[in-house]
């Protein structure tokens, strides 16, 4: 199977804790704590990112994407990376998988970004100011 928004929407909409909405070209998908994944689906792969904290909350940049780089392969099928969203910059975790994944690798991949949101967070703490942070 090729997955687009509409199959990718129905199977997320299966997972009894997922809340799934469309959003635009894309789907934001909510789990039972409150974190937030956005799921696009490309012509060759589906990337699923979440964001952590804004840029400017980091107290030394410099040192935080020295330790991220160091450190990130330590949180499995998950990487971080910097994203510009309505102007303001963004760490953001993410997850890319070819757009012809089984079912279930297609969940495994949203599950993992989920669970590895709270190990990045504790990871990277120390380095940005905690209020307002996913």
């Amino acid at each position: 199977m090729t997955w687009n928004n509409e199959n990718l929407r129905q199977l997320a909409q299966q997972h009894p804790d997922w809340v799934v909405e469309a959003e635009g070209d894309c789907l934001s998908v909510s789990n039972d704590e409150g974190v937030d994944a956005f799921v696009y689906v490309g012509e060759k792969q589906i990337v699923v990112e979440t964001i952590l904290f804004p840029v400017d909350q980091v107290e030394d940049e410099a040192a935080l994407n020295r330790l991220i780089l160091q450190t990130h392969q330590l949180v499995p099928l998950t990487t971080i990376a910097i994203k510009s969203i309505n102007g303001e910059n963004y760490y953001v975790a993410f997850g890319a998988l070819s757009v012809s994944s089984k079912d279930e690798v297609v969940i495994e991949e949203v599950e993992t970004l989920f669970a590895n949101v709270g190990d990045f967070l504790d990871l990277y703490a120390e380095h940005f100011e905690m209020e307002g942070v996913a």
